[in-house]
């Protein structure tokens, strides 16, 4: 959820059978949710790192502005312990959102629980609302809110131009659950990459699903921009998704045997991208899968939809490919599987039979992908390294392709101790990659080689390599 989908959605869609099947169902019309403001930016003078990733500027420094006063105001303070405590972060804190009454009441409109609205914020959720409602009025956060309703409407406009055609009516037809649905497109001023797709179920059965959006794009005056080939579209497709599989996998998880075992070997994977828990990596599985059978179901190109399964398999979803077969056997069987939750035991028994030989795939998987051998004119690790290299040369074991790009990350140091300063190129027999720098001497420097674009010939990903070294100190002249 944390993570950007980056990747585009094909949405040409020719005579599917779900779609002449299904009634039509109304485009949800994005919005700014002052709820959503509120959560967000209490968790962001809390420090949540996920909700001060400082992706619109301006907005940015409004809110640091306007609400630094109120920095140590209970509400606060409790989202700050409760963030350390329990984790509540990420889509918790949305879930909360969405469960309120607009405000200032913020009343729940389904009566919490342990679980409600999420088993992290358990009883500390009733405790938490008096002191939102003090920090909405201590605020006067309706002035706030208030003051930026030109920068939400232009936000809601745009993304509007964005939107395009989501087939809403596959959801229903895919999962099987078309009754009492509400779709509800959010975006998320202060969300920065953080994206959500939560659900509210009410007593008498109705269910509200969201898809909420943050933004990592703006223009020069600093305002959101939603362009459409920055991956806002396969986002929204990817959140809905999880408002169906979520629920599914949690109502069965004890039955899910093999996916602790699972979840070891790709831990290190799963955490980079805020997926700390083997049901965490289940979900995350299961909407990327469904996102594939979407694209297939909306007439995607064939070696399209097989690279969207490969990138998958390089995000450290390496059983992507048989998961996705078994979807399509659940598309194919509805007969016997009229429902999502039903093919549930289905998945249980994939990832139960896949366990035992998680080590042998992986490795398998491992074989196949492309690994760095060396690195010229210095080793990796270097502590001594002459300040006036201009290129690093990446050797590998196996042919990259070129016209899949780069993925090149910054190391946890910043910008001043990232040397990559050009687009990399590579050699024409495809088993090195040239990265132009610049030094400056007594420098540490850090960067990280990606699998997100770095792939062989036929698909399969660079490991992830990361660079560290240190330049030498500047010899100065000695007087004459």
């Amino acid at each position: 959820m944390l993570k950007r989908c980056w990747l585009a959605v094909v949405l040409l869609l020719v005579g599917n059978v779900w779609c002449q099947t299904q009634s039509k169902m109304a485009t949800p019309q994005p919005r700014v949710d002052e709820r959503v403001e509120l959560l967000s930016i209490v968790f962001r003078l809390a420090d949540s790192f996920e909700y001060n990733m400082n992706t619109l500027p301006a907005y940015s420094s409004d809110i640091d502005r306007y609400f630094l006063p109120y920095r140590t105001h209970p509400a606060v303070q409790m989202a700050h312990r409760l963030a350390d405590k329990n984790d509540v972060g990420f889509d918790a804190v949305m879930v909360m959102a969405i469960s309120l009454s607009p405000p200032p009441e913020l009343n729940p409109l389904v009566p919490f629980t342990a679980d409600i609205p999420d088993k992290r914020w358990g009883p500390d959720a009733e405790k938490f609302l008096p002191l939102l409602r003090d920090f909405y009025r201590d605020t006067k956060f309706a002035d706030f809110y208030a003051a930026h309703q030109a920068m939400y409407r232009l936000a809601e406009e745009r993304f509007a131009t964005t939107l395009g055609t989501v087939h809403f009516d596959w959801y229903p037809h895919f999962y099987g659950n078309a009754s009492d649905l509400a779709y509800h497109l959010v975006l998320g001023m202060d969300n920065g990459g953080g994206n959500y797709g939560p659900r509210l179920v009410h007593s008498d059965g109705r269910t509200d699903l969201f898809s909420i959006i943050g933004c990592w794009t703006h223009d020069d005056a600093g305002d959101p921009t939603y362009p459409p080939d920055k991956g806002y579209l396969s986002t929204i497709i990817h959140e809905f998704n999880h408002s169906f599989v979520n629920p599914a996998v949690a109502e069965h998880w004890k039955e899910f045997s093999g996916a602790e075992q699972i979840y070891t070997h790709v831990a290190a994977q799963m955490q980079q991208m805020a997926y700390g828990s083997a049901q965490t990596m289940v979900d995350e599985s299961l909407v990327r899968a469904a996102v594939i059978i979407y694209s297939q179901d909306a007439g995607e190109d064939s070696r399209k939809n097989l690279k969207r399964i490969h990138e998958e398999q390089r995000n450290g979803f390496f059983w992507m490919d048989r998961l996705v077969d078994s979807l399509k056997r659940y598309e194919s069987e509805r007969a016997q599987y009229p429902t999502f939750t039903s093919y549930i035991p289905q998945i249980e028994l994939f990832y139960s039979e896949f366990a035992p030989h998680v080590a042998s795939e992986a490795a398998a998987f491992d074989a196949k992908s492309a690994h760095v051998t060396s690195m010229e004119p210095f080793a990796n690790h270097a502590e001594n390294v002459d300040a006036s290299a201009t290129t690093i040369t990446i050797t590998v074991d196996k042919r990259l392709d070129p016209s899949a790009g780069y993925s090149i990350n910054k190391g946890m140091d910043g910008d001043e101790h990232f040397p990559v300063t050009g687009k990399p190129t590579f050699t024409a027999d495809g088993l090195q990659i040239l990265l132009p720098v610049q030094l400056k001497p007594n420098q540490t420097y850090s960067f990280v080689l990606t699998p997100m674009a770095f792939t062989t010939l036929d698909g399969y990903p660079l490991a992830s390599y990361r660079v560290e070294f240190k330049t030498q100190i500047a010899h100065l002249p000695i007087p004459r």
